[in-house]
């Protein structure tokens, strides 16, 4: 059974920060990405839609490196990280992630850390700053989604869509390019 490309939609000029070229990966004989060929321009938004199994998923892990491709060549922020099915290695992976925001749809929180703490824990382990200065920027990005009121509870007691709007501001957080 042939699963549909996803669609991507796109609308900007200038220099690449996404640049991909002839992406493909397989999993065994199931080819999930065809030589797929992709730009994001800075600041530009991009929505990936598809059906369920069409790929979507794997496309965004080639793009941060959590999934190796088959063959083509991924550079990010002006960076490669992938060419010809070769990965960079994982200290130059790492700091490419923290140049990179992704929010995927199981959003990833960790449940044991009240809201405020899962935007402020990368911040503060990755960049190094302090409680402090993280907290005061997740509280401006938690009015930015509407969930101030919400800074202190844990993610079982958030709803599917406030736990996405976590997601995204935790990924925010970060300051991606």
């Amino acid at each position: 059974m042939n699963t549909p490309e996803p669609v991507i939609h796109t609308a900007a000029a200038g220099k690449p920060i996404v640049n991909i070229r002839g992406l493909r990966k397989s999993f065994g004989e199931h080819v999930v990405l065809h030589g797929i060929d992709f730009d994001v321009q800075p600041s530009q938004v991009v929505v990936v839609i598809g059906p369920s199994g069409s790929g979507k998923s794997t496309f965004l892990r080639c793009c941060n490196g959590l999934e190796m491709p088959d063959s083509g060549r991924v550079e990010i922020c002006g960076r490669l990280l992938a060419d010809a099915g070769r990965m960079l290695d994982d200290q130059a992976l790492n700091h490419l992630r923290e140049d990179v925001g992704m929010v995927f749809q199981s959003f990833n929180l960790f449940p044991h850390l009240s809201v405020i703490d899962n935007i402020t824990v990368g911040p503060r382990k990755v960049r190094g700053l302090s409680r402090q200065q993280t907290e005061a920027e997740a509280l401006a990005l938690l009015e930015k989604v509407g969930l101030v009121q919400k800074a202190h509870a844990m993610p079982a007691s958030l709803s599917g869509g406030q736990k996405q709007r976590v997601a995204i501001a935790r990924a925010l957080a970060m300051q991606p390019q």
